[in-house]
């Protein structure tokens, strides 16, 4: 009798156990926690089917700002995805492509080499740069290897965020249009705009542009220790599992600053081509591709809906030119899912034009939910 009473009384005290723990977790995923864009792309991301992406691109803004998947998919007819967060940056790198290829394994990954320029450890010790990346993994060791090598602060806090984040609620209110967005995709079952995103506004350089004179530029600047240290061990690692890999960089308006960047840039091609990778440089590619520097940029990093629109017909027929990525092999569901994100981002990217061309004030417009509610409205 007694030993049926402790037992009775155990599996209560478990099954409450058990009911915190998922409270918590649940608060964790959804409420307690630092949800932005970042998190709402890489959750997006573990939301598509494993083996269903053809091509991945890995790296920083420059990546989900740039190229738009949903069009590539529209114009080409293959799949894709950017697993890559805001600042971004080479030590992230590595932790990142081991997920794709754990998630994926897709048939080319794509990394822009814009995290291996920076030459400031502050930029590398920033905490937020690493977070933006590391909270929206899963937990796995992957994960752990990420937070032993780039973790400045308390290691205990990434694996267990709700730490850092349990005061969140008391923030703007607007914060927590983030969670609603993230899970809408989740019951969607896929993002429609498979991560990209776009700022309402064009920019105009004052001063010399270099991107005219790089292609005669021969000065090469030594990467930061840190900086080639990781990207030797990223090279060693693709190299070793005999992964199809490219290496890119995306286009910059060149300015004086940023000349100093495209100088490291031509020591960090040099290493990845000593390796057998292809490097593809695309700063100096502009006639080529079309690009506008008074009306295809919202500053000087990073493309405006037009130029992401000429950057991803461009890159995407380069892919399915050079490297034989060709339409993807695809389940209906999966056919009706993507067709659904080419059809969503047609209306985005004319809803952003409109947006663009009034010249109103600028914004941000992606996955938040702000956007998706505009969208169902401009849709119909």
């Amino acid at each position: 009798m007694k030993l049926h009473y402790n037992l009775k009384r155990a599996l209560k005290l478990l099954s409450l156990a058990l009911a915190l723990v998922f409270c918590l977790l649940v608060l964790q995923d959804f409420v307690l926690c630092h949800a932005d864009q970042n998190r709402e792309r890489i959750k997006g991301y573990y939301l598509e089917d494993a083996g269903s992406l053809d091509v991945v691109l890995v790296g920083a803004s420059e990546v989900y700002v740039d190229f738009a998947s949903a069009l590539a998919y529209e114009r080409f007819g293959f799949t894709s995805y950017p697993y890559a967060t805001q600042s971004s940056t080479i030590l992230n790198y590595l932790a990142a492509v081991k997920e794709v290829v754990r998630t994926q394994r897709p048939k080319l990954i794509v990394i822009e080499i814009n995290g291996a320029l920076y030459n400031d450890d502050k930029i590398f010790d920033k905490e937020a740069n690493l977070r933006n990346l590391g909270d929206n993994m899963p937990l796995n060791s992957n994960k752990a290897e990420l937070i032993r090598k780039v973790a400045t602060s308390d290691e205990i806090e990434h694996y267990v965020p709700i730490i850092k984040y349990h005061s969140v609620w008391r923030d703007d209110p607007k914060s927590q249009r983030w969670p609603q967005a993230i899970i809408a995709d989740r019951l969607r079952g896929y993002t429609y705009l498979k991560g990209a995103r776009t700022k309402t506004k064009a920019f105009h350089k004052e001063g010399k542009i270099y991107n005219y004179t790089l292609a005669d530029e021969q000065e090469k600047l030594p990467l930061h220790p840190r900086a080639q240290a990781a990207l030797t061990e990223l090279l060693d690692y693709c190299r070793s599992e005999q992964l199809n890999v490219i290496f890119v960089r995306f286009p910059h308006i060149v300015g004086k600053g940023g000349l100093i960047r495209y100088k490291r840039s031509l020591t960090a091609a040099d290493l990845i081509r000593s390796y057998g990778f292809d490097y593809i440089g695309l700063d100096e590619k502009y006639d080529e591709i079309g690009l506008d520097f008074d009306s295809d940029f919202y500053n000087q990093e990073h493309m405006n809906i037009r130029g992401q629109v000429k950057l991803t017909e461009y890159f995407g027929g380069y892919l399915a030119e050079h490297y034989g990525i060709g339409p993807s092999s695809l389940s209906d569901s999966q056919r009706a899912e993507w067709d659904e994100s080419a059809r969503y981002y047609e209306a985005f990217r004319e809803l952003a034009s409109a947006e663009l061309k009034k010249g109103s004030k600028s914004r941000d417009m992606g996955g938040d939910l702000e956007t998706q509610e505009k969208m169902q409205k401009y849709l119909k």
